[in-house]
């Protein structure tokens, strides 16, 4: 409990304090981060906690941003009610796609959730007078209390707290006999179903929370590009996510964040060799892949192990 309340005193501390020691684009670096690891985050929940092969997920993202933008332009619904209103929405519609498509398991899942993300991008490209077709459309300025949040200090206080929210949030529910359930269907769903389990309904309630959070995740990745671009909502757009919650592991939501930094951060450290990062990253990925499954978390779990053993060893 003790640690629970410094680590929230030291995150509040630190969430007031990079905003007086960051510039501008570091703080706007910040937002990409956190946004990423949001959306990062639904893909963790149903591929790396409930055990589904979804590629599902830039579907997801991109329906985050584009909902809110169109109520926007077609009825005038204001960006802070269109974004609630829309992850509500893609969460049914995550339920629903749970509900059709997991009847099929492994690389059946995939294809047929791999279809849905085709299909999604398909409407953004050729529904042009809702979307802006093949062109795009413009993400409307977010207004709240008469103050719109356009630069990346701004965005801040509004991307950095509602990420942490929904992490939290997360982390309850995985505490929780649910997230225990997620894990006993991850381990065996013939197991778990003997124990009277609805693997079924746990299953689809795992892709409405990836629907949930990738629409939010999207919603935010959306205000931070001020454009919403068809073509970074497709099958390489949901790999990308794949890559940065394997690095960053793909069994804890911590990881969402790791992965989303090192995919993020790491190539301002590359910049000498833009030409080669797509072949950095690949080799990351595979490496992480064939030496370090559980990703970056499971790296940090065994120093915090090591680092308390050697320390008691030199006493």
């Amino acid at each position: 409990m003790l640690w629970r309340i410094i680590s929230l005193v030291v995150g509040v501390g630190a969430f007031f304090a990079l905003p007086a020691v960051l510039a501008e684009f570091q703080l706007f670096q910040v937002c990409l981060i956190a946004a990423t690891a949001l959306a990062v985050l639904g893909l963790v929940i149903v591929t790396g906690l409930a055990g589904q092969i979804s590629l599902a997920q830039a579907a997801f993202v991109g329906l985050g941003g584009y909902i809110p933008a169109i109520i926007y332009t077609q009825f005038g619904v204001p960006i802070w009610a269109g974004i609630p209103l829309a992850a509500i929405v893609i969460a049914a519609v995550g339920f629903l796609l749970g509900q059709l498509t997991l009847r099929v398991s492994g690389h059946y899942l995939a294809l047929a959730t791999m279809a849905f993300t085709a299909i999604v991008q398909l409407a953004f490209i050729h529904w042009e007078s809702v979307t802006g077709g093949a062109v795009g459309l413009a993400m409307p300025t977010l207004e709240l209390f008469g103050i719109s949040y356009t630069s990346g200090r701004g965005l801040y206080y509004i991307v950095v707290p509602v990420t942490a929210l929904l992490f939290c949030i997360v982390y309850n529910f995985l505490a929780s006999p649910v997230g225990r359930t997620f894990a006993a269907i991850r381990q065996s769903e013939t197991a778990a179903e003997a124990m009277g389990i609805n693997v079924l309904a746990y299953k689809a309630a795992a892709f409405a929370a990836s629907g949930f959070l990738g629409a939010i995740g999207g919603a935010l990745l959306a205000l931070l590009s001020t454009y919403l671009d068809p073509s970074q909502f497709g099958i390489t757009q949901t790999v990308y996510f794949l890559a940065v919650a394997v690095v960053g592991g793909m069994l804890s939501p911590i990881g969402a964040l790791i992965g989303s930094a090192v995919f993020i951060i790491l190539p301002e450290f590359l910049q000498t060799f833009q030409t080669y990062l797509g072949l950095v990253f690949a080799l990351l990925l595979l490496g992480f892949i064939v030496l370090r499954p559980n990703g970056l978390v499971s790296m940090l779990a065994t120093l915090r192990r090591i680092v308390p053993s050697r320390a008691r060893g030199a006493r």
